[in-house]
Parts: C-alpha cells; structure tokens; sequence
C-alpha cells in the first residue's frame, strides 16, 4: 500500500522531446495535457507536481479519445487528478471545476493546433500587379491574365472576402453579360488555374448565389 502512494506522488520530470514512438501530435498534446493540468492547478493555488507522469498521460488519452466536452469526461478527469492529495481534499465543487478548467484549455489548445495546421497544408497562390498568378516554385507554376479585362474584374471583385460575391454584383463590377457568363468565366478560371499550377477549385460557387476564393486556398497579392 505504501508503495502504491509514493508511485501516485512521484513527481514528474515531463519532456515531450524525449517520447520515442510516438506522432507529432500525441507529443504535442501530451506537452498541453500536462500544461492544462499545471494551469488548473495554479488558479486552484495548489501543486500539480505530485501528479504521476503515468497519469498525465492516462489522463492524455482520455482527452484525445473524447471528440467533445462532456461530463463523463470531466468525470473521469476528476477521478485521475485525485492522484493529487491537496486536489483531493478539496470541496467537490472546487474539484469539478478545476477538471472542467483542465478539459476546456485542452480542447481550445489542441483546437487551436489543428487549425494552424490545416493553415500550413493550404496551397498559398500569389497575384501580382501585372497580372501573374502563380505558386512556388514560380517558373513552373504560373498563368497570367489581364487584369483589366472582364475575367481579371471578376478575380479582383471576390478576392480578399471569405463571404461569396452575389452574381449580380459581378455582372455590375465586371461588365458580364449575364449570370451564364460569370459562370463560364468562372469554370474557364478554374480549369486555369487546374492546369497550370496545379490547384483544382480554384474558385467556389454557382450562379444562382454568388462566387468566392476557396477557402481552402490562401490567396493574396504580391
């Protein structure tokens, strides 16, 4: 019984760095498991330092095996960080909301991560002032247009707005005929693009609602 005690208040020495075996995400994550315990524990005035390190990482990937905050999360939470003497003294109140503290800076965190992620996976498309789009590497992946011509209107009138450009406001920008025509420029722009620097749904929409840059792909001028 002793030794089960002194295994539960080991303190840990946690260094994501040395983890062999595992993906770049379990260690990031485990470095915000142990950030978020320390964290909660801080505005709680007490000392995380008597949680195990085997805990932090039990406690890992109960965190990772939930997809949303939940009370049977915040449950289980609570149940390890009892590991915790000065935690489990606490009022039942108190330890409820320092395991709700834990799970809620977790999830932003690692919500946080992903979407940083998803940034750097975005292909990044560049337009310049004369009127070249192109990607890295440059000389390989390229495709002018004229920018002062009804299709260079179009691209100028939906870039730099996440919201789609109603139709009826690119005939007026752009001097298209008519809604079919804004959608041929746009499938024309698209195939472009496609084809020469490599990057399909260039543009998203349909004529019956409006036009937009896909959000998949970063955009922006020189």
């Amino acid at each position: 019984m002793k030794m089960k005690k002194a295994a539960l208040a080991t303190k840990y020495k946690f260094n994501i760095n040395r983890s062999v075996g595992m993906s770049t995400t379990i260690r990031f994550s485990l470095g915000v498991t142990k950030e978020a315990v320390d964290r909660a524990f801080k505005n709680a005035r007490l000392d995380p330092l008597a949680i195990a390190q085997a805990t932090i990482r039990e406690l890992n990937i109960k965190l990772i095996e939930s997809e949303t905050k939940n009370a049977s999360l915040k449950a289980k939470v609570e149940l390890l960080l009892k590991a915790n003497a000065g935690y489990k003294k606490r009022m039942q109140s108190e330890r409820k909301q320092i395991a709700e503290d834990v799970v809620s800076y977790w999830f932003e965190r690692m919500k946080k991560e992903k979407e940083k992620n998803r940034e750097k996976d975005k292909p990044v498309i560049f337009l310049s002032a004369d009127g070249l789009i192109y990607r890295e590497p440059k000389d390989e992946h390229k495709h002018r247009i004229d920018i002062n011509s009804k299709r260079g209107k179009f691209l100028l009138a939906i870039m730099g707005s996440k919201a789609y450009t109603p139709t009826r406001e690119i005939i007026a920008i752009t001097g298209l005929a008519s809604r079919k025509s804004v959608e041929s420029a746009s499938y024309e722009m698209r195939k472009d693009i496609e084809r020469k620097l490599g990057v399909a749904d260039f543009i998203d929409g349909y004529q019956d609602y409006g036009y937009r840059i896909n959000p998949g792909i970063i955009f922006k001028k020189e």
